[in-house]
């Protein structure tokens, strides 16, 4: 059993008290146990998953919105979540590369769509209650390729793209950059990579397993990137990776155990997740 399994049965064997026992400490306990584990355990996540398991089980009891008083699961975009800081993502992502490459391929052909459904939270909008939505994005879109629609690739570009991909992270790096190219002038060569290598993972709904993991062993060569265990706008566990922002984030969501894209997140400065959306399941159809 790894590390982060553990983590995660002591704290689905946590206790889930009423919401008014909770609410009074719950952000005093919350900052507490982001800030010990962060200064603390900066260098690797594992350290984190193993030193702070018990601080994680206690963060997910603090947090009401995960479940209602009854101790049963929230509806999706019941709440915004918790977060635990869980440090360097480094080791993580490559370990996430090693899971990646072991999974099933994606394929699809000209003609089929990929058919999405997906669940978002927006507190900063007028109608902040969950709002579900229903895609079909054609696989092979000739109006979405060759730079025609920008950086808004078809799947089959994406999927093209993964081929192309060497074994030298640094050439990934640069291969994204030309991808998803700069718009914005004040955006740095980190920032860019960074942007563009999430991009990618988001929008990869096509590939080859061993295609796809070379991107994450790029992301984790990204400096300054870290990850921490979450709830996405489903009520789901997520594993966020993000860089620090000016004033806020902008986290990609993974599922723990697959380690393929859950979702994302954007938080604002004081911690307060603003935007919240979960892929809820992506399929390939005929039409």
């Amino acid at each position: 059993m790894d590390e982060m399994t553990r983590v995660r049965e002591l704290r689905a064997e946590a206790p889930r008290p009423g919401r008014d026992r909770l609410v009074g400490g719950r952000e005093r306990l919350l900052r507490a146990a982001r800030g010990g584990l962060t200064r603390r355990l900066r260098s690797d996540w594992r350290l984190a998953a193993i030193g702070a398991a018990a601080a994680i089980a206690a963060a997910a009891v603090i947090v009401p919105q995960v479940t209602d008083d009854r101790g049963e699961r929230a509806l999706p975009g019941a709440g915004p979540g918790y977060t635990v800081e869980l440090g360097s993502a480094k080791g993580w992502l490559n370990d996430a590369a090693d899971i990646v490459a072991a999974g099933p391929a994606v394929t699809a052909r000209d003609g089929q769509w990929i058919h999405t459904e997906t669940v978002e939270t927006n507190t900063t909008d007028d109608a902040p209650d969950p709002q579900t939505d229903e895609r079909l994005i054609r696989y092979a879109d000739p109006a979405m390729e060759n730079g025609k629609a920008g950086d808004d690739h078809s799947p089959r570009e994406h999927y093209a793209f993964l081929k192309s991909l060497p074994d030298d992270p640094a050439q990934v790096r640069a291969k994204a950059r030309a991808f998803f190219y700069a718009t914005d002038p004040e955006e740095s060569r980190t920032e860019h990579e960074y942007r563009a290598l999430t991009a990618v993972i988001s929008r990869s709904y096509v590939y080859d397993p061993e295609d796809l993991a070379k991107v994450y062993r790029a992301l984790a060569t990204v400096p300054g990137v870290r990850i921490a265990d979450v709830v996405d706008a489903a009520g789901r566990d997520a594993i966020a990776v993000y860089r620090e922002g000016a004033g806020f984030r902008d986290e990609t969501l993974l599922d723990p155990d697959t380690r393929l894209y859950r979702g994302f997140r954007s938080v604002s400065r004081d911690g307060e997740v603003e935007i919240s959306g979960a892929r809820l399941t992506t399929r390939v159809v005929d039409g």
